[in-house]
């Protein structure tokens, strides 16, 4: 969408020709939104405030982005066109290294899940083949503890796992 604003500055065409031409081209939900922006500067609401409600509506980081340097470039001046480029283009490549950063990820995703369910795939091994030798851990004092403390090992083993392998971009 802001290629393609962009795109319509450099061919000649307003900002609000830009918005009108993402709500007619794009997909939803993208359209729906540029075009209730392009209605509110149609119906006299200023530039400022319909771009400052667009980020409102669209809770996302990347929306802010274009919605700031929008609102600073009519403040200062100076070339809309390249400014939105450069956003699109630094938006595509944050989308890349998320990308990137999944699928490198991954194989740790893959360990937590694993490591996740191996003590209680184990245990149920043991008590489907000894069921003896596994029910001392429920019917012993210390085997109850030994359970506990396993327990509490077990979810903070997990937990730190997965804040290992979640990483934001």
């Amino acid at each position: 969408a802001l290629e393609l604003i962009a795109r319509a500055m450099r061919a000649g065409h307003a900002f609000s020709g830009g918005l009108k031409m993402v709500a007619d081209e794009m997909p939803e939900p993208i359209a729906g939104e540029f075009r209730i922006t392009f209605d509110e500067l149609n119906y006299g609401l200023s530039m400022e405030n319909a771009m400052l409600n667009l980020a409102t509506r669209v809770d996302i980081p990347d929306m802010k982005y274009f919605v700031i340097s929008v609102v600073i470039q009519r403040e200062t001046g100076g070339n809309l066109a390249s400014v939105l480029e450069n956003i699109a283009g630094l938006i595509r490549e944050r989308l890349r290294l998320f990308g990137r950063i999944r699928v490198l990820s991954s194989q740790g995703r893959l360990e937590a899940w694993i490591l996740s369910i191996l003590p209680f795939a184990v245990a149920f091994i043991l008590f489907v083949i000894w069921p003896q030798f596994i029910s001392l851990l429920w019917t012993e004092v210390l085997g109850r503890v030994m359970l506990a403390t396993a327990g509490v090992m077990l979810i903070l083993g997990v937990l730190m796992m997965w804040r290992m392998v979640r990483i934001r971009v």
